[in-house]
C-alpha cells in the first residue's frame, strides 16, 4: 500500500502561509506610537479614576494621531487601557474622577481637569502628573 506524504506537507504549507498572513494583518497602519505611564495625584492624593488623552501640539509642528489612556487607581498606562503618543509636544488634558467606572463618574462628575504641555520622547517614558489644587 502507497502512502501520500503530500497531506502533510501541503497542511504544514497551510498553517505556515495563515500564520504569516495573521501577522500580517496585525500590523497596525500609522506613526510609531509610544508608551506613556506614570502616576497622577491631585491635592497629594491619587485620582481614584479618569482619562488622559494626548494630543499632538500641531502650534509646535507635532502632528500624529491622539494617544489615551485610562487612570486607575492613581496610575495610567497607554500600554494597558488606552493608545500609545507619537511623541513630541502635547497637550494633556487630564479628567480626574473620584470614580473607578464610567458609570459612577457620569453620576459623579469631575473631581478636577487640567491640561499640561509636555514634550514627550520618541520612546517609552514615565511622567508623573500633579494636577494643581487650583483645577478644582
Amino acid at each position: 500500500m502507497l502512502q501520500n506524504t503530500s497531506y502533510p506537507l501541503q497542511a504544514l504549507s497551510l498553517a505556515v502561509a495563515l500564520s504569516l498572513l495573521a501577522c500580517g494583518c496585525q500590523k497596525e497602519e500609522g506613526p510609531t506610537r509610544y508608551q506613556v505611564s506614570g502616576t497622577v495625584t491631585f491635592d497629594g492624593d491619587p485620582v481614584p479614576g479618569g482619562s488622559i488623552v494626548f494630543t499632538p501640539d500641531s502650534q509646535k509642528g507635532n502632528t500624529g494621531p491622539q494617544g489615551t489612556a485610562r487612570i486607575v487607581e492613581g496610575h495610567y498606562d497607554t500600554a494597558m487601557e488606552g493608545r500609545g503618543t507619537v511623541g513630541g509636544p502635547h497637550h494633556v488634558h487630564v479628567i480626574a474622577t473620584e470614580a473607578t467606572t464610567t458609570q459612577e463618574a457620569e453620576l459623579l462628575g469631575p473631581l478636577a481637569e487640567h491640561t499640561f504641555e509636555l514634550d514627550l520622547p520618541l520612546d517609552a517614558a514615565t511622567e508623573d502628573l500633579e494636577i494643581p489644587k487650583r483645577s478644582r
